[in-house]
């Protein structure tokens, strides 16, 4: 059986010539436009002997924008891929694939082991698209099926994705809970964004308490932006710390969350604090206010491989900042803060400055993002010295702010700058 199969892998496996050709029947099959780009990328590979490791065909790039890839163009894609031995990355995201898309998606992935990492977020594909998806991520272990057809192959063969994007997707909460069974089986996937998928606190739940329970292999996890969460209680905060205090999560993303400061507390005593693996937390656009900015301290102090903080847009104020600023000195792998548009003003923005400072160098965070607060002279004369003093001392902070000191007597003023992508922390893939 095992030699059967492995000879049924091998003439199924296509190489880059392989899907050039197999790609306009499918298109025929499906009645579909061939997609200018692929065919291209397919054509430039041939040429020049090469095999094809990578699909982007993201409807947001300028090829595509007026010429989306729809369900039948996906369709045709996955006919194409299915089998393939080359192509390891897939990008389909901002196009109008729907379910039936997803399903022969789905087919694909089962098909294709050497397809990693897939990317379909903002597209339409709704709770039985995701089904399929599921079931794709839930097979990554059979065997068995019949020795007469090459239906064996697939019963064999398995899904091997790594990374999985479906946000901005109408996922809905039966799309989030099928989503989230898989992963009680998947032992392969390491990164999965769901977040903006129309889904409440019961698609939430469902994937925290499925990682809680059965899964120690995840390591990013994205669920910003749920809809539908109102409760007292934060109910879905507290299974949030129960996962990250038992599973492997390394990236969690809960921006959006409506996390207070009882939310912040549960999330810092419960999870954080007990996390052995907890590198980026991204917490953007809650509502942790001053009173919740204790528990953020207790973030910054008790999490010991924490690399990456975001509270960008929560109200902290300047006795929020105070607090944190307390903490940083006490850090232990803080390489990024977020606290842009925090309601910080010069009294809090001039504690951060000082707090940077009674850091010992070695530890001070190498990125600092606080543009969106209200610098006022004060601050921007303690910033100018504490960025200076950075440098003097061999370790630079990269701010997203430049500070300028006119010398004839125009004062000082200040500046947005963008942080350079080799110097900040990708929450996304910082663990990956």
């Amino acid at each position: 059986t095992r030699c059967r199969a492995g000879r049924l892998r091998r003439r199924m496996a296509r190489k880059t010539k392989d899907l050039a050709e197999a790609y306009p029947a499918a298109c025929a099959e499906a009645k579909c436009k061939a997609v200018a780009p692929f065919v291209g990328a397919l054509a430039r590979a041939v040429d020049a002997g090469a095999e094809l490791t990578f699909v982007r065909l993201n409807g947001n790039s300028k090829e595509l924008f007026n010429g989306r890839v729809d369900g039948r163009g996906a369709v045709a894609i996955a006919s194409a891929l299915t089998g393939t031995a080359t192509v390891e990355e897939v990008d389909l995201s901002y196009n109008r694939i729907d379910d039936a898309g997803a399903e022969a998606i789905a087919a694909m992935l089962a098909r294709s082991p050497a397809v990693r990492r897939l990317d379909l977020r903002g597209n339409d594909i709704g709770p039985e698209g995701a089904a399929h998806i599921a079931r794709a991520l839930a097979a990554t272990g059979g065997s068995g099926g019949s020795e007469t057809n090459d239906d064996a192959d697939a019963a064999t063969s398995s899904c091997r994705l790594e990374s999985l994007r479906m946000d901005h997707n109408p996922l809905g909460d039966d799309g989030l809970v099928a989503i989230a069974d898989s992963l009680r089986t998947n032992a392969i996937l390491r990164e999965l964004d769901v977040g903006d998928c129309d889904a409440g606190i019961r698609g939430v739940t469902a994937l925290c308490v499925a990682v809680f329970e059965d899964n120690t292999t995840l390591k990013s996890l994205g669920m910003e932006n749920p809809s539908r969460l109102f409760t007292h209680q934060s109910e879905h905060v507290f299974h949030a710390a129960r996962m990250l205090a038992s599973s492997g999560i390394a990236n969690l993303k809960i921006g959006k969350w409506r996390v207070d400061a009882g939310g912040i507390e549960t999330l810092a005593a419960y999870g954080v604090a007990a996390s052995r693996h907890l590198e980026c937390l991204n917490l953007r656009c809650n509502a942790v206010c001053e009173v919740g900015a204790a528990s953020v301290a207790r973030i910054v102090r008790e999490g010991e491989r924490l690399r990456y903080l975001n509270l960008e847009r929560n109200p902290l104020g300047d006795r929020g900042a105070e607090t944190i600023a307390r903490a940083l000195p006490f850090n232990a792998a803080l390489e990024e803060i977020d606290l842009r548009c925090a309601g910080i003003t010069d009294v809090g923005l001039c504690a951060l400055a000082d707090g940077i400072v009674a850091t010992t160098p070695s530890r001070r965070p190498r990125v600092v993002r606080l543009w969106g607060n209200a610098f006022g002279e004060e601050a921007l004369f303690k910033w100018f010295n504490a960025l200076r003093e950075c440098e003097e001392v061999g370790c630079p902070i990269s701010a997203d702010f430049v500070i300028t000191r006119s010398t004839d007597g125009g004062g000082t003023g200040i500046a947005r700058l963008d942080v350079p992508d080799d110097v900040a922390v990708n929450a996304w893939d910082a663990v990956y």
